[in-house]
């Protein structure tokens, strides 16, 4: 369950400790808000990075700017056998509220925070070759996905495989698989590589519109473009031993701006050019989340419940704003900033930090 005591934490200007302690909902792995009053988070009965770590139901918590509420049930948990789902579920909201969760065992539900659907599967993309890189379904980090929905009628889903989705007024786009050519120097595309995509641990996805998004899974990113995704070569490369890379996420505020991190570093795409070469923001950190209102304000979290900030012109220092999660440790710690006077960072455990602006 969260953790109950406040965290012994030395708040940094514009940040403020938890005000309350969240419900026992199971490691929380993702959270959305849009605004200073609202704010979903979401996450597992007992979350582990696969389904033979996870047991439980999936639930969702909601945040007022004063309280959290008690738990609300989205995925409930089998009366009996394995229970497959939820694995290191995702949560975007937009305005309504609508708001969408993605786990990755390929479910997802719609919801308004409170009220959610039965969870649907995502249609099944084409067979990618097998990986040596991945360890199977039930090994730790081995299922992760992420979504983004810029209007409440358009979504993009990835996962870690390299499946990209997208749902558009209910309906489901036609998967897309993706792999790179085995060997050095190689770039892919649609069912044309002989090793699929891989990344042992959070990717991410984010579209400032319906027909502009950008993922990032390992050392490729994907491109859509209203019809189709393409893929690119991330300004890093893949850890030799592994074939895979640190976790990875993004946010891009607008068509013209987004910022990428990866392990301690970022990289910044403007006005659709090359991605800048990758600078280290946090060098003693994992950076899971990343979040940009505008292209002149963003936060990235880590997995030691640290943050780094940009103002529009440079990175700050990293600073503690929740303790590194003991309950749930290695799922994420995530970061969501509706604007930049309000930024909510949470940890795996339910510690979490609110920034109000300076």
């Amino acid at each position: 369950m969260p953790t109950t005591v406040l965290a012994p934490i030395r708040q940094a200007p514009g940040w403020a400790s938890q005000l309350t302690t969240l419900p026992p909902g199971g490691g929380f792995t993702s959270v959305s808000c849009l605004s200073n009053t609202f704010c979903i988070a979401v996450g597992g009965g007992n979350s582990g990075g696969s389904s033979a770590l996870t047991t439980g139901s999936g639930v969702t918590v909601s945040w007022d700017g004063a309280a959290w509420s008690e738990p609300s049930v989205y995925y409930p948990a089998p009366a009996s056998g394995p229970v497959g789902a939820p694995v290191l579920p995702a949560i975007t909201c937009t305005s309504g509220p609508s708001c969408v969760i993605a786990d990755g065992s390929g479910h997802l539900s719609v919801g308004n925070g409170t009220d959610w659907s039965a969870p649907m599967a995502v249609p099944a993309a084409p067979p990618l070759p097998v990986n040596p890189n991945d360890p199977g379904p039930d090994q730790n980090g081995s299922q992760s996905t992420a979504l983004s929905c810029p209007t409440p009628s358009f979504c993009a889903v990835v996962d870690n495989t390299g499946q990209a989705y997208t749902l558009n007024d209910g309906v489901w786009g036609h998967p897309e698989s993706y792999g790179i050519p085995a060997g050095p120097g190689g770039s892919g595309g649609s069912g044309g590589g002989n090793v699929s995509l891989y990344q042992a641990g959070r990717v991410g996805v984010s579209c400032p519109t319906s027909s502009d998004c950008t993922a990032v899974v390992g050392s490729a990113i994907l491109d859509w473009n209203g019809s189709s995704w393409s893929e690119e070569h991330a300004p890093w490369t893949s850890t030799p031993a592994t074939g895979a890379t640190d976790p990875t996420a993004i946010s891009c505020p607008s068509t013209s701006w987004c910022a990428v991190v990866n392990g301690s570093g970022v990289s910044v795409r403007t006005d659709g050019g090359p991605w800048s070469a990758e600078q280290t923001i946090d060098p003693e950190g994992e950076l899971d989340s990343i979040s940009c209102p505008s292209a002149s304000f963003c936060v990235a979290a880590d997995q030691a419940g640290g943050v780094v900030s940009w103002n529009g012109s440079g990175w700050s220092a990293p600073v503690r704003v929740v303790p590194e999660a003991s309950e749930y440790p290695g799922i994420a710690t995530t970061v969501s900033c509706p604007s930049r006077s309000f930024c909510m960072v949470l940890n795996s455990d339910g510690d979490y930090a609110t920034y109000a602006g300076m």
